[in-house]
């Protein structure tokens, strides 16, 4: 995989974004990049509240799909603008193309040629080390990945490819791996509202709720428990999903009977679960 495995594309708003030529996927296509990033990613997990709050000990941000880096850098000037706790930032990634794409085409996408040095600093050396920032980059399989981390992370940016192209990063084992690396408190972000993938967080073992409107439609966050989320699924989604075509999670093909109770018995949805839409 390369540069030419990637191409620049203009969306309907003006903005430009990168398709993978494979795939046809392209990147952010809803609001663009920059509006998507800030919004799934610093406004949606109170980014803001989190740096101010922490203290002494260092925020912990897992950036699954790094791609141009958009959602990164959105991370880390949230965290310039603050100045509150330091940022530890880990990058997930196997391919680079998108983001030298990026750096070769300055005029097209500004917000990298505005980092430039700390990104070529992250391809050189898939680290970053400047006051207040530690990030670093692993590259390869992210499921592997997951074993290197050194602490628990506070933020989850879960931002990989589709299920389609990507369906190894969206099973119930993967997401339950990545249930394992939240802190208490957490909170994944991700763009994907599809009744699969909610099924699949719930059975991964997240609490779920409805996160921020992208465009014209909705994004997801899950956490451990309900404290995190402002408006949990209950009722009337599961209302939804017993009328939906789409009922089992990514990577199964029908719902089984056990699937179906394992859902139905989340503590989510019990007596004083706090789930309400």
């Amino acid at each position: 995989m390369g540069l030419s495995d990637f191409e620049a594309v203009i969306l309907g708003s003006g903005e430009v974004s990168i398709r993978d030529r494979r795939s046809g996927e392209i990147m952010h296509p809803g609001l663009g990049p920059r509006r998507e990033a800030e919004l799934l990613y610093v406004e949606q997990t109170r980014l803001v509240e989190r740096l101010s709050a922490a203290g002494a000990a260092p925020l912990r941000v897992l950036d699954v799909g790094l791609g141009a880096a958009t959602n990164a850098l959105a991370v880390v000037d949230c965290a310039a603008r603050v100045k509150g706790s330091a940022l530890h930032l880990t990058s997930l990634e196997r391919d680079d193309g998108p983001l030298r794409l990026a750096l070769g085409d300055p005029e097209r996408f500004p917000v990298q040629a505005a980092h430039r040095e700390v990104l070529e600093s992250l391809l050189a050396r898939h680290s970053v080390e400047r006051p207040g920032l530690r990030w670093t980059w692993r590259e390869g399989d992210a499921l592997d990945s997951l074993g290197l981390l050194e602490a628990l992370q506070d933020v989850i940016c879960f931002d990989p490819f589709s299920p389609e192209v990507n369906p190894a990063l969206w099973t119930v084992e993967a997401l339950r791996r990545f249930r394992q690396v939240l802190a208490p408190g957490g909170l994944l972000s991700t763009y994907s509202a599809s009744t699969r993938t909610r099924v699949t967080l719930l059975l991964a073992g997240f609490w779920v709720g409805t996160g921020a409107t992208a465009a014209v439609k909705e994004t997801t966050v899950a956490s451990d428990g309900p404290a995190a989320l402002q408006a949990p699924l209950g009722p009337r989604w599961l209302q939804r999903w017993r009328r939906s075509s789409a009922r089992a999670p990514h990577g199964v093909e029908r719902l089984s009977p056990e699937l179906e109770r394992a859902v139905l018995a989340h503590p989510q949805f019990g007596p004083g679960g706090g789930a309400a839409c």
